[in-house]
């Protein structure tokens, strides 16, 4: 206990630095002026977001700086933004000496995006402000309202820019909503039974592509890594957010958002880095913040009488009503007792951390007092039992909401790269219903903090749905698998991939080499598997799954490997150093001695590969890219399937460097058009038709 208070102590501490400065709040203004006057667009809007982030809740600062990040936004394109931040320096008082500034940018914003009668309301209020301009500035504003009453006279150029956008519509569940769980297609049902638990069974027919899931989270958190870069209640990327008005911690992408965080961040504000030190406990003590202890307790201490557990006494499992959503959370699998004894303890001290700090540096006692029954005990022993019994639910049960981002490949090339990140953590009752299989039937994406589940295959009625809690077939092992499965969620898998043989050979061909007896699969029988040139050393042998025959690496295949190898790091050496024509020789010869030995799947070979196409497209060889990008997508394909997220990304590369290539060759136009449809084919089947 002398321990715990003494590093909470510690943390208390640390909380005036996560409170407001208007000192540090006018160094980063005036860093942001310095930026956006050299043009660093992106360092002066960052600058401007950290001095609001900084500014006190009546700082002068504030209006300036959304009226400079403004100004800021409008030099980026982002015109939309831009009107967005003009409207909240003034309402937070911006200068009335200044105020043309922001008039004649606000008409020049409407104009650029074809908002006609915005732009002629915006216009006549420029001109009326005509005689508050002062002498100075007179003669340069009159100008630019000259210039702006001309373009809106042309109407050629009234549409200066195409702002139709694509709105995401709010997917609409397959057959409707399922009356008993809620935000569950009425096509399925919820099922008990001893060996699969709660579970949830198909009753109809359902076809691969169908909406089957919509759900929002009950408690969500963003990961400290985004939280000066995403709402905290939506989790959308903020390129102009508006900051909490009393911490620097919090931001949100608009007023809204944060008006809807105050649920829970009227308790975090000031504290959230201790709250978000320790990890899944910080959902679990949101998922209080969210529920009130009156509610808490109501639920704990609820009889069951005869229900499923987690179904209310209206017979609704997860229900819009805060307590139906709360019981649904609460009667999740916790598997306390089947954790090792050093996470129960672990599990245990973050509970009494953080209830402690709940207790001491919040209103959440004296919010809850007043409805609280005289059993409802709020104190560090009963409020750290609850966050501890979350813990241990939201190990098995959180959900990793992720976001699809670019980046470029790096160098010269002209390619970008996309990725799946994980941003937040989320519980979401309904789905969590749903039992695990390595070869799973759905797939989740998510549209902000909401998330929308699809089938992938066709579904027989009576077939039972399965989500994939981590442990994919088609990205791990059998073996690494199953000790995943175990070590987290407590059972050993009995999925197909996981019970039938067929499944093996092809997890052998991710590492393995063409047997030089029969030509079939070698794979490693040892403990650890050697990579590029360690198989002198190591103590292990190949087993052919052909022709079953037992072997120690040969001389050949240990000399091919270890020049392969040699090439390879020289390859990417010169690729990094710049030098691209010696990158390509080096990764060239790789390719070519490193097939006699390597089978196409082996994940090895496949880095080698995908580095000799990066190297051709950073020196603009973009149809020898694609000769080598081909041969990849073939391994891509057999190992993830025709229809799979990872061959979409791969084919959006790929699409990338064809229209590259077609500069020269006009003949691959039609090769463009079948990848593009083929591309589109499997986001929409994936990810529904707004996957843009």
């Amino acid at each position: 206990r002398t321990e715990i208070q003494d590093l909470l102590n510690a943390l208390y501490e640390k909380c005036d630095d996560h409170g407001k400065s208007e000192k540090l709040a006018l160094q980063a203004k005036t860093m942001g002026s310095k930026a956006y006057l050299k043009k660093r667009d992106t360092e002066a809007l960052n600058n401007f977001t950290e001095c609001l982030r900084l500014a006190p809740v009546d700082s002068s600062l504030l209006p300036l700086a959304y009226a400079n990040r403004s100004a800021v936004l409008f030099q980026m394109g982002r015109y939309k933004e831009a009107l967005q931040d003009m409207d909240r320096a003034e309402q937070s008082g911006y200068p009335a000496a200044l105020q043309h500034k922001l008039l004649t940018r606000r008409c020049h914003c409407y104009l650029i995006l074809g908002e006609q009668d915005q732009a002629k309301a915006s216009l006549e209020i420029c001109k009326k402000h005509s005689e508050a301009v002062s002498p100075d500035s007179k003669e340069k504003y009159a100008k630019t309202v000259a210039d702006l009453e001309k373009i809106l006279a042309n109407a050629a150029v009234s549409q200066m820019m195409n702002t139709s956008q694509e709105v995401f519509c709010h997917p609409s569940l397959f057959k409707g909503e399922n009356t008993v769980v809620r935000y569950m297609t009425s096509a399925f049902e919820m099922r008990v039974s001893d060996r699969y638990g709660r579970h949830i069974v198909a009753t109809d027919a359902v076809r691969k592509g169908s909406v089957v899931f919509v759900e929002k989270p009950y408690a969500a958190i963003l990961l400290p890594e985004y939280h000066n870069t995403h709402c905290h209640n939506c989790f959308t990327p903020a390129a102009n957010p508006v900051p909490c008005k009393y911490c620097c911690d919090a931001i949100f992408c608009k007023e809204e958002c944060r008006e809807l965080g105050q649920t829970w961040h009227q308790y975090e504000c000031g504290i959230l880095h201790i709250l978000s030190s320790v990890g899944i406990a910080h959902l679990a003590v949101r998922v209080i913040l969210v529920t009130g202890w009156k509610r808490c307790c109501d639920i704990r201490h609820e009889e069951l009488e005869d229900r499923m557990e987690g179904v209310g006494k209206n017979g609704v499992y997860n229900g819009r009503d805060l307590s139906d959503g709360y019981r649904a959370v609460y009667h999740l699998m916790p598997h306390f007792n089947r954790c090792l004894p050093e996470d129960q303890l672990q599990y245990c001290l973050a509970a009494i951390l953080l209830a402690t700090a709940v207790l001491d540096k919040t209103n959440f006692p004296k919010h809850n007092e007043a409805v609280m029954k005289s059993e409802d005990h709020l104190d560090v022993a009963h409020l750290a039992s609850a966050v501890m019994r979350h813990i241990a639910q939201l190990v098995s049960n959180a959900h990793a909401v992720t976001q699809i981002m670019g980046s470029s490949s790096g160098g010269k090339s002209k390619v970008e790269k996309v990725s799946q990140k994980r941003i937040a953590s989320a519980i979401y009752p309904t789905a969590s219903l749903m039992n695990h299989s390595c070869k799973p039937n759905i797939i989740n994406s998510f549209y902000k903090d909401l998330l929308v589940i699809r089938t992938i295959e066709d579904v027989n009625s009576d077939g039972q749905i399965y989500n994939c809690y981590g442990p994919h077939y088609c990205r791990q092992v059998r073996q690494e698998r199953q000790d995943s499965l175990n070590r987290q969620y407590f059972f050993m898998c009995k999925c197909e991939p996981c019970t039938q043989p067929e499944y093996l050979q092809k997890e052998a061909s991710w590492s393995g080499f063409h047997c030089e007896n029969c030509g079939g699969v070698l794979s490693w029988m040892g403990e650890n598997e050697p990579a590029g040139s360690d198989f002198a050393e190591s103590t292990g042998v190949f087993l052919c799954l052909q022709c079953h025959k037992l072997q120690r690496p040969s001389g050949h295949l240990v000399q091919v490997c270890t020049k392969v190898n040699s090439l390879f790091e020289a390859g990417e050496e010169t690729l990094l150093k710049g030098d691209v024509s010696s990158a390509v020789s080096f990764l060239k010869k790789a390719v070519s001695i490193g097939s006699e030995v390597y089978l196409p799947e082996n994940q090895y070979f496949i880095s080698v590969r995908d580095t000799l196409a990066r190297a051709f497209s950073e020196l603009g060889d973009f149809k020898s890219c694609c000769l080598e990008l081909r041969e990849c997508l073939k391994v891509v394909e057999l190992r993830y399937g025709s229809e799979s997220i990872e061959l979409a990304h791969e084919l959006l590369k790929f699409s990338d460097v064809l229209t590259l290539a077609s500069t020269t060759d006009a003949k691959l136009q039609g090769e463009i058009q079948d990848v593009r449809r083929r591309i589109d084919e499997i986001f929409t089947l994936n990810y529904g038709p707004h996957w843009k």
